[in-house]
């Protein structure tokens, strides 16, 4: 960080932070104190830089959704503050303390301008700049180089935490520019998602069987039937759906149409759907009372696909049955699917995964 480049980077974000809060070109380079031609030059360095569009299309000023979500990561640590040496960052005086931490990390002035090809001349400058704001010496030099006083180190230890947000931005950038966002979905479920994936989000979607194993790590979010309940996962929302019974029209015409509960028990093949987590005390009963039953051994078998081909009669959530069956309404059914939106803590708030999660939460609204 402790280059030419990451002093570009830290003035690049200031002045994205600066530009955020004015919505106007023209007063943010007045209170940076540049032209508008070098904020421009900021904001295309950023943009190139994180490989991201800071302005909505035909729009000078207004963000778009990635450039907010750096704005929102990284404002609370360019808020700066330590101790009793409240600092207002301007370009000034954040490259006064990109100096002071240069000198610092390389253990003396000659080579802190080396590094930076700035001169000693240069550092002093912007050092003093800083030592007139807090009203201390944050710097003592001699022959064997130059040490930071308490007040110095407490200025490096506060800045030191937002090159690390810094940091972290750009590495979290690199890491995910070109991942693929890894979503699983319990079998059944994905009849009922309809997939308008975001622009700029790549995303690997497998559905599995039985309720996939977040656990694992393999998966970043996942839709499923069941609750998660490790420590590294978390719940961001559920949606609470009806069950119903459902028939092949080739089923109902050559086997005719229940005519109420008793008559499904007395006179119709029910498919054993008792294994699935939406299937209650209540579909259960039913099942036992059944003169007819279709047993389902294998997990892997998808029930509706059974009850499509004429296997049967089959309890499902209302969302996830196929258009060729045909929804029994006079047969009343009290079970309920619950669907669980979950994801890894580690990575529910990186920006790159938020407009995912945010984009499932949409769809589990809308079903």
């Amino acid at each position: 960080m402790i280059t030419k480049r990451g002093l570009k980077r830290l003035e690049a974000l200031l002045s994205l932070l600066f530009l955020a809060n004015t919505a106007n070109k023209q007063k943010t380079a007045l209170l940076l104190g540049i032209s508008v031609d070098t904020l421009t030059h900021y904001i295309a360095f950023l943009e190139n830089d994180l490989n991201i569009e800071i302005f909505q299309k035909h729009h000078n000023c207004l963000l778009t959704e990635k450039a907010k979500n750096i704005i929102a990561t990284i404002s609370p640590s360019f808020n700066f503050s330590c101790d009793n040496y409240p600092l207002s960052l301007n370009l000034k005086n954040l490259r006064s303390l990109f100096y002071l931490e240069a000198v610092f990390v390389c253990g003396n002035k000659r080579k802190a301008s080396q590094k930076l090809s700035a001169s000693v001349e240069t550092l002093n400058l912007y050092i003093e700049n800083l030592e007139e704001i807090i009203g201390h010496t944050l710097i003592i030099t001699n022959n064997r180089g130059s040490v930071l006083t308490k007040e110095g180190k407490n200025i490096i230890k506060k800045f030191n935490s937002l090159i690390d947000e810094v940091k972290y931005l750009y590495k979290i950038n690199a890491a995910y520019k070109n991942k693929k966002i890894r979503v699983a979905l319990a079998r059944e479920i994905d009849a009922a998602i309809i997939f308008s994936p975001q622009k700029n989000i790549k995303q690997d979607i497998m559905t599995f069987a039985d309720d996939p194993n977040m656990h694992t790590d393999d998966w970043d979010i996942a839709i499923t039937y069941s609750e998660p309940t490790a420590d590294d996962l978390i719940v961001i929302t559920k949606k609470e759906i009806a069950c119903g019974f459902f028939a092949s029209k080739e089923y109902l015409n050559n086997c005719g149409v229940p005519k109420n509960l008793d008559d499904l028990v007395l006179n119709h093949r029910i498919l054993d759907g008792s294994s699935r987590p939406y299937a209650d005390s209540n579909y259960k009963t039913i099942l036992q009372k059944c003169r007819k039953i279709c047993p389902i051994s294998c997990i892997n078998i998808i029930i509706t696909d059974m009850a499509k081909y004429g296997a049967g009669i089959c309890v499902v959530p209302i969302t996830v049955a196929k258009n060729n069956l045909v929804y029994l309404k006079n047969i009343p059914c009290n079970a309920k699917a619950t669907l669980y939106l979950s994801a890894h803590k580690s990575i529910k708030d990186l920006p790159y995964y938020q407009t995912a999660i945010s984009q499932y939460c949409e769809i589990l609204k809308a079903i």
